[in-house]
């Protein structure tokens, strides 16, 4: 069996920074420090981020008197506020490139422009967007759904970093069909932009795609989805141990990409597995 392994596999360079942050905040205070949220979108990895005094705190949790990490995706100014109250020490890892779009929505919003996102709408980069909007703020997620937005005047459209390419072009020529006048940003990180234009090369070449990450990250499922809708295998694993070996072992030539929060030792695992056959 021949393995071809995308370039860009693993992790992106906002998760990387994040991961690293926390684990120097960890060692500096030599107690357990906490994340809001999970830090990043795959269980192994959050595992080993515990047992380096990394802990995650949910929703529900009470903020205890401790190092507190925003992760990559970033939160709402209110969100911030409260954290920088109630935290010991905050500690900011939001990815420089979603800081970015916070500033540009919080900036079009004060010169009079509705922000439409395209993303999902329940995905923590998107909420946090959303609590930077200081006018009308909304989210869409296919093209479909642009048809739904109220009547409009300035409107700006930003995306999710990790939204499909193909879709938000959808979504653009949507939204300028109804609003002629809407101003459409680059914001999809250029990670992503790679990933996505990987895989779909990838899905041309190989008899499937092993496509590596956990199950809620978004980046990760987006790029399955992306095979699948080329009309070839994809199998989505978090870990070797999920690999479907009886299928795999028929195929010739097997691509292996994997998610921006996805650890290498779990993608060289994978590898070696395969190799293995």
């Amino acid at each position: 069996m021949e393995i071809v392994v995308a370039r860009s596999a693993g992790y992106c360079m906002g998760v990387r920074r994040a991961i690293e942050m926390a684990v120097r905040v960890a060692e500096e205070e030599g107690r357990t420090v906490y994340t809001h949220g999970p830090l990043i979108h795959n269980p192994q990895a959050l595992e080993d981020l515990r047992r380096k005094g990394v802990v995650p705190l949910s929703e529900s949790e009470s903020v205890p008197r401790a190092p507190v990490i925003i992760r990559a995706h970033g939160v709402s100014r209110e969100t911030e506020q409260r954290l920088a109250l109630e935290a010991e020490r905050l500690v900011d890892a939001t990815c420089p490139k979603v800081a970015t779009i916070q500033k540009k929505v919080q900036d079009f919003g004060a010169r009079g422009y509705a922000v439409v996102i395209a993303g999902d709408a329940d995905h923590p980069e998107v909420v946090g967007l959303l609590g930077h909007a200081v006018g009308p703020a909304y989210v869409v997620s296919r093209a479909e759904e642009v048809d739904g937005l109220p009547a409009l005047g300035a409107v700006v459209l930003v995306a999710q970093t990790t939204q499909d390419q193909a879709t938000f072009e959808t979504i653009r020529a949507r939204l300028i069909a109804r609003f002629p006048h809407a101003e459409a940003l680059a914001t999809i990180c250029e990670s992503t932009h790679r990933r996505q234009t990987e895989v779909r090369e990838l899905a041309s070449q190989v008899d499937a795609v092993v496509v590596i990450g956990g199950r809620s990250s978004a980046n990760t499922r987006r790029l399955a989805e992306i095979v699948r809708s080329l009309g070839a295998e994809a199998y989505h694993v978090e870990t070797a141990a999920e690999l479907p070996l009886d299928r795999i072992r028929a195929k010739a030539r097997v691509g292996i990409t994997a998610g921006a929060s996805t650890p290498t030792w779990i993608i060289d695992e994978v590898v070696r597995t395969l190799s293995e056959l």
